[in-house]
């Protein structure tokens, strides 16, 4: 005899705020509870889906009572997509819950008491902001993978990118279809200060040759928006046309070049408005020695060369070494050196003392153990760029310890619409 499958709880309760990710948190028989497509100050019905133990995951039901904060998506797909989790939700409480999740990631992981976070930059566009879209090809369609799975949904138009990109979309949806290699991941990148888009494609297995006629006559075709061509598999890369990019930074007419799918902020306007603050927060010495960990291709390391007297870069990408030592020629810069050096590498020397100012840019995951022994350098300002506020806060605990204040937290929105959220740390050594 079969034993009675046990229904799911039903919840009725009143979301307070949003958590760093996806979903609204509430709380409910004395649990937090996660849950997804709500917004805060919404009232309502979830049917519990986990139970984590000290907190639950349910599934939206119903919206009892919508919330002040509560907005009519535009996107048409937003729901299937995944990919604006937050575009339900008014943009000042976008920004009023990316700042309290900063908050909240210094206090409890942190241990740092009331710290100073300062009121979020707003992004310049809610919507067009993003230059460059990273995309999946899967049964001869681009499209992004729904939340948490591997089941795509097809784009023709993104609202969040650029138009130029966006206008592109179409033609690369095309071009990619008509590809006897088989694409697996294809993305779309705008050339800021130069006309069309490069296309960078990650494919499996080999090129084939047909392939290579088919490109090269994209890019020679003047009324195609495709400039550039990048695609690589395994033990392959090929480039085609012009696969360059040049993009503003900071306040002045400095320029940074990149090319193909190398790293860049996706948020043109908002990335100027992220240099101006990374240089008030250095305040560099016109006599001063300025380290740049994981340098990139020098968004930071080349408006602050105008600034400082000498900078040295460490990246460990070739290519983007290549493109910063080129946009520092282009600007007549001599007192910046840009070098292809992995950060572990580079802090093996010890170098005690030797920099007045250290600016550290990881990714996602943060400084790890390189935390303590960059701490060790000594500089009496450290800035710590970072997108992701509980890494961020983890590692600045290890600063604390070795002898570093927090005095200031900037955040700035460069990813409208979602959880993400670029912090701006200032650090002294006492």
């Amino acid at each position: 005899m079969e034993e009675p499958t046990e229904e799911p709880a039903i919840l009725e309760l009143e979301i307070e705020s949003l958590a760093y990710g996806r979903a609204g948190v509430g709380r409910a028989d004395g649990k937090v509870v996660f849950v997804e497509g709500t917004a805060p100050g919404d009232t309502i019905r979830a049917v519990v889906t986990k139970d984590q133990g000290s907190y639950l995951e349910a599934q939206l039901d119903e919206i009892l009572t919508p919330a002040s904060s509560r907005v009519t998506p535009p996107c048409p797909i937003v729901d299937t997509c995944g990919g604006c989790p937050w575009q339900h939700i008014d943009y000042d409480a976008q920004l009023a819950a990316k700042h309290r999740n900063v908050v909240d990631a210094l206090e409890r992981i942190g241990g740092f008491k009331e710290p100073p976070v300062r009121a979020v930059v707003p992004s310049p566009k809610e919507f067009g902001y993003r230059n460059r879209l990273k995309l999946r090809f899967d049964h001869g369609k681009l499209g992004f993978y729904s939340a948490r799975t591997h089941s795509l949904v097809p784009v023709s138009d993104c609202m969040v990118a650029e138009d130029r990109v966006r206008n592109a979309l179409p033609e690369v949806q095309e071009f990619a279809a008509g590809l006897a290699t088989r694409p697996i991941r294809v993305e779309i990148a705008e050339r800021g200060t130069q006309a069309g888009v490069v296309v960078a494609i990650n494919c499996e297995g080999r090129l084939r040759k047909s392939d290579a006629h088919r490109v090269k006559a994209v890019v020679n075709d003047d009324g195609s928006s495709i400039r550039g061509v990048v695609m690589w598999g395994r033990g392959w890369r090929r480039e085609w046309g012009n696969t360059k990019r040049v993009h503003r930074a900071g306040s002045g007419d400095i320029t940074i070049g990149s090319r193909g799918a190398s790293f860049g902020q996706v948020n043109s306007g908002a990335n100027r408005a992220l240099v101006e603050r990374v240089e008030m927060a250095l305040d560099p010495l016109a006599d001063g020695r300025l380290l740049d960990l994981y340098a990139g291709a020098g968004n930071f390391s080349i408006p602050l060369a105008a600034k400082a007297s000498r900078v040295l870069a460490i990246e460990s990408d070739g290519p983007s070494v290549e493109a910063g030592t080129e946009s520092a020629e282009r600007a007549g810069l001599t007192n910046v050196s840009f070098e292809k050096r992995t950060v572990e590498e580079f802090l093996a020397e010890g170098r005690r003392g030797t920099y007045d100012r250290v600016l550290v840019n990881p990714p996602r995951s943060g400084l790890r153990a390189n935390a303590r022994a960059i701490g060790k350098l000594a500089a009496p300002v450290l800035v710590y760029v970072s997108c992701n506020p509980t890494t961020l806060a983890r590692d600045l605990a290890v600063l604390a310890e070795e002898g570093y204040t927090l005095t200031e937290a900037m955040p700035i929105d460069l990813f409208p619409h979602t959880f993400h959220v670029e912090t701006v740390c200032r650090t002294q050594l006492t």
